[in-house]
């Protein structure tokens, strides 16, 4: 794969000078890229700060790489779009630099190169000191989570050491309670190169103490670039916040949900064969349109993520906003690359002061991907100008939330637990917040903000605590309160039944299902049912004990009657308005008839299979052919054993169904199969 440059997202240019790609920095280290993806520790480094403040010349003199590339840029002198260099560190550390824009009206571009950074560089000009955007850029790295920084005091060269102290001295001030506070402060001047090698080696030592990313994590990476390149096709720029990707996999490209082939890899401007969380990444995306890819998107392994335009977070609002966040107030929300306009609905409370925070739901006006944990920015709107500023930010705790009743009225329970340090207690907060409708282990993690496998394996121990259960029928879990909740609404639903048709001596999972609210799982309603000691079961049909009728009487003229119709009907079964004609002259009341009909069955005298009535003797008969024909055969087809048996389909089907539900057979695909005892 050729050295890739992108000069911006409108206008993509190919240069393969390593002196010029931005992608390639000069650095005295040789990097061997056959060993660029197991080398023990890559970091991002992100700049911030106000404009002119030199962002871009420190990079410039740390790594020889120009992070300015647009025409644009170089005219006005000042920074517009993301720029990215590369710096080996002594120790043998890769880092990816990330140099953003200072501007105000740029925020939204510094934003999207801010996230995942490791180590930020605020930047200060040392004769001019903190300003507007010093402030702004904090702000949004300290609601992003970054955690390591240093201060860069720029242009030491330009101004007087006693006056560099007293700049030092509102820094502090500054940073006071941040988690900048206590990290060094180095006096820098790009130009002259004073002070360079004090910051290498001060960022040596902090990299040295930042674990590496958790590469186990389900794979993402947020587009920040995307552009064509003769001969490769579309290729796409950002940084792998989890997981791993390798060259011949395919990714889905969200939130449009096109699927492509990763052609290839490059990491810092050299191919690779595969690339993990925590460094930046070219991919080369074979089979796809830059426009499929816009900065924007996601890229991630198919089936795992899916795009949301809702999400419940916890807000931390900004002490020198001049006024509250209120309930449904719009805002702009920013994570990773993404943005949009969107609205903030809130849980418990009307507003949030400025300095406070609170729990909501945000509602976007265009579909994003999400996962537990992630960190966003808020940005308001200036009635004065026409771009907005920062009024706060926070972290994702539920990616794709239910609806929920009452929303807004109180915080949801589940919320202060998704926002717990224990990973497990993450995922059972997931599995709980699921309810009736139960959550696949892919979810989980999705919601926890964890990886598959260590998902996986908290969920082991979740089940044996006996707090989940699992079925891998259906790929889903559920919650003990769920299965319990469910099961007392099947006693109550079993209650009604009963009310309804005293006469009948139990009711099949289907009625039982179709008085709930939601359809349920049919494997969650049989946890549910066998989980409640109060209902009881014989053959296919439930019951309440204390209301089963009283055994029929089946010697009755009525139950005679019924049971020569059926046992003449033979294979022909009838339904339930023809055996309610046939006996009009015995007795016209349907409630009776059905009573001597659920005695029958109880009896084994004759069968219910739908809304048809076989005659036990008749459908034993049936069922001996069907199974002499599969021992010889192998294998039935529906047009086989409607030859079989000279049903109509109106018989064969229910029939076949019937047979699979008494597991006599079993269903691949168009054919049944005898099943294996």
């Amino acid at each position: 794969m050729a050295t890739i440059r992108a000069v911006g997202p409108e206008n993509p240019k190919i240069d393969s000078s390593r002196e010029k790609s931005p992608m390639v920095d000069i650095v005295p280290q040789p990097i061997d890229y056959d060993k660029i993806s197991l080398m023990s520790k890559t970091v991002i480094l992100g700049t911030a700060g106000h404009i002119d403040h030199g962002k871009s010349s420190l990079v410039h003199a740390l790594t020889g790489t120009d992070p300015d590339r647009l025409k644009e840029e170089k005219e006005r002198g000042i920074t517009i779009e993301l720029g990215f260099a590369r710096l080996s560190l002594p120790s043998g550390t890769l880092a990816g630099i990330v140099d953003v824009p200072g501007h105000e009206r740029f925020v939204r571009t510094m934003v999207a190169g801010a996230g995942g950074v490791d180590i930020v560089l605020l930047v200060v000009a040392a004769d001019e000191g903190v300003m507007p955007q010093t402030r702004e850029h904090l702000d949004i790295c300290r609601l992003l989570a970054v955690r390591h920084g240093i201060v860069v005091l720029n242009k030491c060269d330009k101004t007087e050491s006693d006056w560099m102290d007293l700049q030092e001295e509102e820094i502090r001030a500054l940073v006071r309670g941040t988690f900048l506070e206590g990290a060094p402060i180095v006096r820098v001047s790009a130009v002259t190169g004073e002070g360079l090698s004090e910051l290498v080696a001060a960022l040596d030592r902090i990299a040295a103490g930042i674990p590496g990313k958790d590469s186990s994590n389900l794979f993402r990476l947020p587009v920040d670039r995307s552009f064509s390149m003769k001969g490769f096709g579309t290729v796409v720029t950002g940084t792998v916040i989890g997981g791993t990707v390798a060259t011949g996999e395919e990714v889905a490209i969200l939130p449009g949900g096109t699927v492509a082939k990763v052609r290839g890899l490059q990491v810092h401007g050299g191919p690779v064969d595969r690339s993990s969380a925590g460094t930046r990444t070219a991919v080369n995306l074979q089979g796809v349109e830059k426009e499929s890819a816009p900065r924007g998107s996601v890229l991630c392994r198919p089936g795992t993520f899916s795009p949301t335009k809702s999400a419940e977070v916890f807000v931390e609002y900004l002490p020198l906003v001049p006024k509250p966040l209120r309930h449904r107030g719009q805002i702009s929300f920013h994570a990773g690359t993404f943005s949009c306009v969107g609205r903030i609905l809130l849980y418990g409370q009307a507003e949030i002061p400025p300095g406070g925070s609170g729990y909501g739901r945000v509602l976007l006006s265009e579909p994003t991907v999400l996962s537990g944990g992630d960190r966003f920015i808020l940005r308001g709107f200036s009635p004065l100008a026409n771009f907005g500023y920062t009024v706060g930010g926070g972290a994702v705790l539920h990616p794709k939330p239910p609806v929920r009743k009452g929303a807004g009225k109180a915080v949801p329970e589940a919320l202060p637990k998704l926002r717990s340090e224990d990973p497990a207690e993450r995922v059972l907060a997931a599995a709980e917040d699921a309810g009736a409708a139960g959550v696949t282990p892919v979810d989980a993690a999705v919601v926890a903000g964890l990886g598959a496998e260590r998902t996986r394996g908290i969920l082991t121990k979740l089940a044996v605590k006996g707090m989940i259960t699992e079925l891998p029928a259906s790929g889903k879990l559920w919650h003990r309160s769920a299965i319990s909740e469910a099961s007392s609404y099947c006693a109550e639903a079993l209650t009604r039944l009963h009310d309804r048709h005293p006469e009948r001596g139990g009711f099949p999972r289907e009625e039982i299902a179709s008085l709930f609210p939601v359809p349920p799982d049919p494997g969650f309603l049989s946890l549910a049912l066998e989980g409640n000691d109060s209902i009881a079961r014989e053959g296919e049909l439930h019951f309440l004990p204390a209301r089963k009728p009283k055994a029929v009487e089946l010697g009755s003229p009525l139950a005679r009657k019924v049971a020569e119709f059926i046992r003449a009907g033979g294979d022909a079964a009838p339904g339930h308005a023809e055996l309610l004609e046939a006996v009009k002259g015995v007795s016209s009341d349907p409630r009776a008839v059905e009573k001597v009909v659920d005695g029958l069955a109880r009896a084994g005298e004759i069968v219910r299979v739908k809304e048809l009535l076989f005659d036990g003797a008749a459908l034993r008969g049936i069922q001996e052919k069907l199974v002499a024909f599969l021992s010889k055969r192998g294998e039935v087809t529906v047009p086989e054993f409607k030859e079989m048996t000279g049903l109509s389909r109106k018989y064969i089907i229910p029939l076949l169904e019937h047979f699979d539900a008494q597991k006599v057979t079993l269903r691949v695909g168009d054919k049944r199969v005898l099943r294996k005892k």
